[in-house]
């Protein structure tokens, strides 16, 4: 099943602002950035 965007973000900030160390912050910037990068694609239709 599919997250839909509202409940990644969720998750993604939990993640943040958790105290599980630099491991857990880099992967979830990472992730943020994926996700604002699809979102520009798909509004820009590229």
């Amino acid at each position: 099943m599919a997250l839909d965007q509202s409940a990644l973000l969720e998750v993604l900030d939990a993640l943040r602002t958790a105290d599980a160390g630099e491991r857990i912050t880099q992967a979830a910037e990472t992730i943020y950035q994926a996700l604002i990068e699809a979102e520009l694609t798909a509004l820009i239709g590229a």
